[in-house]
C-alpha cells in the first residue's frame, strides 16, 4: 500500500506544475539539438523528427500518466538519437572536381565525364558516399577510405535524349546515420552545365541564295567612297582624288569623279516564335529550333551579322557556339502566356530592335495560317528580303509558295531545310 501511495503521488506532483513548465526543459533541449544538427548538417529527415516527436510525446504522457513503459521507451528513442547525431557529425577534408571531355553536345550522343575526390585530410578517412546531381536526378557512389592526397576516380556517361542545358552537380558528401534520423551535407565543387545543342544542318553557300551577297545591299544613299558604283560627275572641292576617273576627264576636259553607292553588310535577322499556338506539338518547335540555329550558324560561317529574336527577347550571338548554348534554353512560351504575342508582333518587335537588318526569317510552326502569314509579311519593311519557314508535318514533298512578296517553306524536318533553302532567290 505504502508502496502504491508513492507511486501515485509522483504524477499527482507532475500535474501540479504549470504545463509550460513542465515542458520547457524538454523543448530547450531540443530547440539546442535542432540547432546543432543542422548548424553543422543539412537537417533532420523525416524519420528523424517522427522519432523526436515520439520521444517527446512519450517523456509527457509517461511522466503525466505514470507509465514508466512510456518513459522507458523515451530512454530508448533517446539513446538512438544521440548515437545517430554522434554518427553524424564529424570532420572530412576532401577536394572534388568535375571533369567533362566535351560540354557541348547534340541530341544522340553520350557525354563522357569523370569525378575526381581527393582527400586533404592527415587521417585516413572512413569510406563514404557522395552524390552528384544530373539534371533532376541524382548520381550516387561511394569513395572508399583514402589517406592523405589519395585520389579516387569515378566515370560517368550522360546520354543527351533532347536539347537543353543539363546541370552537373555540385559535388556532395553524404554522411548520416544507419536509421536514417540524420542526414549531413557538404559541398565539394560548383555545378558545371553541360550543353546539349539543337541539331543543326549545313546550308549550301553556293545555293543559299538569301545568303549570296558580294557587294553587300545597296541603299539611295550616295558616297564618294564605296564599293558599288553609282555615276559619274563633276569634281567639286573636297573631293577624294582618288576617286577622278582620268580617262573621262581627259576627254571632256574637266575634272571627272566617280560617284558611288553606300552598300551595308546582309544583317540576317531570325525571328522564332515560342508561341505555343503556332505549333502542332513539342516536336514541330525542336524542328523550328534546329531550322532557325542552322540558318544563324550558316550566316555565322559567312562571317556575316546575325540576330536571334524569339517572344522572351534577343539572344547575343558573339559565336557560332555560344549562339547555340543560348538556344540550348529556348522554351515553348518562353515570355509568359501574357506576353506572347502574334508572329507579326514578333517580327514588328525584332524589326525595331535590329533597324538595319536586310534579310528577315520568321521559324514558326504549321499552324501558323495563310492569314497569319499576311500580316507577317506586311510587318516586314519593303526593303527587306523576307521569308518564313514552317515546321511541321504535312506533305511529303517539300513545298514552296508565295504569300504576297513573303516566300513560305514549309518543312516537315530539319533535314528539308537545304533544299528548301536552295530553292530561294
Amino acid at each position: 500500500m505504502a508502496e502504491r501511495a508513492r507511486s501515485s503521488r509522483a504524477p499527482d506532483r507532475f500535474r501540479s506544475l504549470p504545463l509550460v513548465s513542465r515542458l520547457r526543459p524538454v523543448a530547450d533541449r531540443a530547440v539546442a539539438l535542432r540547432g546543432s544538427i543542422t548548424s553543422r548538417s543539412s537537417g533532420v529527415t523525416a524519420l528523424g523528427w517522427l522519432a523526436i516527436a515520439a520521444a517527446l510525446a512519450s517523456l509527457l504522457f509517461g511522466l503525466r500518466e505514470g507509465w514508466r513503459e512510456l518513459v522507458a521507451v523515451f530512454a530508448v528513442l533517446a539513446t538512438v538519437l544521440i548515437l545517430a547525431v554522434v554518427r553524424t557529425l564529424g570532420r572530412s577534408a576532401y577536394t572534388a572536381r568535375i571533369e567533362l571531355e566535351r560540354t557541348r553536345v547534340t541530341p544522340g550522343e553520350q557525354a563522357m565525364g569523370r569525378v575526381v575526390v581527393t582527400s586533404r585530410t592527415g587521417r585516413s578517412l572512413l569510406p563514404t558516399q557522395f552524390e552528384l546531381p544530373v539534371g533532376a536526378g541524382v548520381a550516387r557512389f561511394t569513395a572508399p577510405g583514402l589517406t592523405r592526397d589519395e585520389e579516387h576516380e569515378e566515370l560517368f556517361s550522360i546520354p543527351a535524349r533532347r536539347r537543353g542545358i543539363i546541370v552537373l552537380g555540385p559535388v556532395r558528401s553524404v554522411r548520416g546515420d544507419p536509421f536514417g534520423l540524420f542526414r549531413k551535407e557538404k559541398r565539394w565543387t560548383d555545378p558545371v552545365e553541360l550543353y546539349v545543342h539543337p541539331r543543326t544542318v549545313v546550308l549550301d553557300a553556293r545555293k543559299s541564295g538569301f545568303l549570296r551577297d558580294i557587294e553587300g545591299v545597296t541603299t539611295q544613299d550616295l558616297s564618294s567612297s564605296d564599293v558599288s558604283f553609282h555615276a559619274l560627275r563633276d569634281y567639286v572641292p573636297g573631293d577624294d582624288r582618288r576617286a577622278i576617273h582620268w580617262r573621262t576627264t581627259a576627254r571632256v576636259g574637266r575634272l571627272i569623279v566617280r560617284q558611288f553607292e553606300e552598300t551595308r553588310r546582309s544583317h540576317l535577322l531570325v525571328a522564332l516564335s515560342t508561341n505555343p499556338a503556332d505549333y502542332l506539338d513539342e516536336s514541330d518547335f525542336e524542328v523550328a529550333v534546329s531550322a532557325a540555329a542552322s540558318v544563324a550558324l550558316q550566316a555565322v560561317r559567312e562571317d556575316r551579322p546575325v540576330t536571334v529574336v524569339t517572344h522572351a527577347g534577343q539572344l547575343r550571338s558573339p559565336s557560332g557556339p555560344a549562339l547555340l548554348d543560348q538556344m540550348c534554353g529556348v522554351e515553348l512560351g518562353d515570355g509568359g502566356r501574357a506576353s506572347l504575342q502574334s508572329d507579326a508582333d514578333l517580327v514588328t518587335q525584332a524589326i525595331s530592335q535590329v533597324p538595319g537588318a536586310s534579310i528577315g526569317a520568321l521559324i514558326t510552326g504549321r499552324a501558323v495560317s495563310a492569314g497569319q502569314l499576311q500580316r507577317v509579311d506586311a510587318a516586314f519593311p519593303l526593303d527587306v528580303y523576307a521569308f518564313a519557314v514552317r515546321c511541321g508535318p504535312g506533305t511529303e514533298t517539300l513545298r514552296r509558295r508565295r504569300v504576297r512578296n513573303l516566300t513560305v517553306l514549309d518543312v516537315a524536318q530539319v533535314d528539308d531545310l537545304p533544299r528548301a533553302a536552295g530553292s530561294l532567290r
